[in-house]
């Protein structure tokens, strides 16, 4: 093979991983509102209204939880305007994507200084896995932003333990700190647990319980205590942010739990193709005559295994919650990787060479026909209909669904912001209401529609 299309070359990695990079970016355009999504670029919206940067609203209260993650969205979209905030949001998602890419380059350099195409390599690994490429790394949520930090702290944080190094240890603390204010307390429990794995396997127990890692690490929590006691007007403690952590740990019944601790690794195995499933199918043709470095793949595992713990017995845990430990995920397949020979590692690039030109079919096509081509998806169509109804009257909503709130994101960015979709308090007249539900008292149903599976009425108070 002539030396220009040489596989394993760091040229060649580099330019196959610019190219993931660049394919996060496919959908961003293309599709409509997905799920979630409208919640973060509503509540980002009427912060900006308000002139409000430390706390949350939405459909004019306020709506407690951490504000950072808002921030970059605020940013973007004053630049390029609000009438983009969805791509803004998903564009937000995808720069942490490509921060947590540098981040395992980087750490991948310091493991394996004796490869000079490892930080590459692993660059590659986490933006072709199946949940980074084609889901959470460029949907409008918080979880890409969120992992892009809690990995980059538990990055600094063997760095720490690794070298004994109370400054790697700062920056740690600071990294989760910023994590807590993008989405919520498990930031912190995450970084311990990952501290402890660390501990164990560099035996570096005396350095973690030194008193200056205990003073770092109490100190970290001064962030949480003073959103607690300020960050939310005051009326609500940090109680709030554990609360939040602590709700997928109840509420279900013993069958329910137990298809879930069985079902769940396998979940974020599938998540985590394609070179999770090479490698499987790797060790099955060598019939496992398969030897891997003891060190530091074996502290890795035991990393990965420590923070998908609280996960894996919280019944109420979703796939999303899993996308902070695919940058583990990452090291370790690099790890094994990087000990192939030349021919099995040759095939494992042509693998994911493969599965990055699947996303311009799947933007394209694959998730549009899904998600919006068929006309019980379509929620901007609701959207431009009602504003033609509504004829610049105002607009209030009792729909709290991501449908009834996709629907009010696409009309707030078309009507003048001083008009923006308010909650409707009862009281008001001549206005429109939506609602997910028929409601008599609220006067003439104007129009009523059924998207995703959804129920939308619009009703006008005269």
């Amino acid at each position: 093979m002539p030396r220009s299309f040489d596989l394993s070359s760091p040229g060649y990695l580099k330019a196959l991983t610019i190219l993931a990079a660049l394919f996060l970016l496919l959908p961003l355009p293309v599709m409509q509102y997905v799920g979630e999504e409208s919640i973060f670029a509503l509540k980002s919206y009427e912060m900006h209204l308000r002139g409000d940067i430390w706390h949350t609203y939405l459909f004019g209260g306020m709506y407690v939880h951490t504000p950072l993650y808002h921030w970059p969205i605020i940013l973007f979209c004053n630049v390029f305007g609000w009438e983009h905030m969805d791509i803004g949001v998903r564009l937000i998602s995808v720069i942490a994507s490509w921060l947590s890419a540098l981040t395992a380059a980087l750490l991948a350099r310091h493991l394996f200084p004796e490869y000079n195409h490892a930080g590459w390599l692993a660059a590659l690994v986490y933006l072709s896995m199946g949940e980074v490429m084609f889901w959470y790394g460029w949907l409008g949520y918080v979880d890409a932003t969120f992992a892009c930090f809690i990995f980059s702290a538990t990055a600094s944080l063997w760095m720490a333990i690794e070298k004994r190094h109370l400054g790697w240890l700062a920056l740690s603390m600071l990294l989760i700190s910023i994590a807590f204010m993008v989405k919520n307390i498990t930031a912190y429990a995450l970084l311990a647990l990952a501290g402890l794995a660390m501990a164990h396997g560099m035996r570096a127990w005396r350095f973690v319980f030194s008193p200056g890692v205990l003073a770092l690490s109490v100190a970290s929590l001064i962030v949480p205590w003073a959103w607690g006691h300020w960050g939310v007007h005051g009326d609500v403690s940090i109680t709030v942010a554990v609360a939040d952590g602590m709700r997928n740990f109840k509420g279900f019944n013993a069958f329910d739990y137990l298809f879930h601790l069985a079902s769940f690794p396998f979940v974020f195995f599938f998540r985590a193709l394609p070179v999770g499933f090479f490698l499987i199918w790797l060790w099955i043709k060598r019939k496992n005559r398969m030897s891997w470095p003891n060190a530091p793949l074996s502290t890795m595992i035991l990393v990965l295994a420590a923070i998908f713990l609280p996960f894996w017995i919280a019944a109420g845990a979703t796939p999303r919650y899993l996308v902070p430990l695919y940058g583990w995920a990452a090291m370790i397949f690099t790890c094994m990787l990087l000990k192939l020979d030349r021919q099995d590692f040759l095939t494992g690039v042509k693998v994911i060479a493969i599965v990055i030109l699947l996303k311009i079919p799947y933007s394209f096509a694959a998730l549009p026909y899904l998600k919006d081509w068929r006309p019980e998806r379509d929620l901007r169509g609701v959207a431009e209909e009602i504003l033609s109804i509504t004829d610049g009257k105002q607009i209030r909503t009792l729909h709290d669904m991501a449908t009834g709130i996709s629907i009010a994101a696409y009309i707030d960015a078309r009507i003048p912001p001083e008009n923006y979709i308010r909650w409707y308090n009862g009281s008001e007249r001549n206005v429109y209401v939506l609602t997910e539900q028929i409601e008599n008292h609220l006067g003439e149903l104007v129009k009523q529609y059924r998207r995703r599976g959804d129920h939308i009425y619009l009703y006008w108070l005269p």
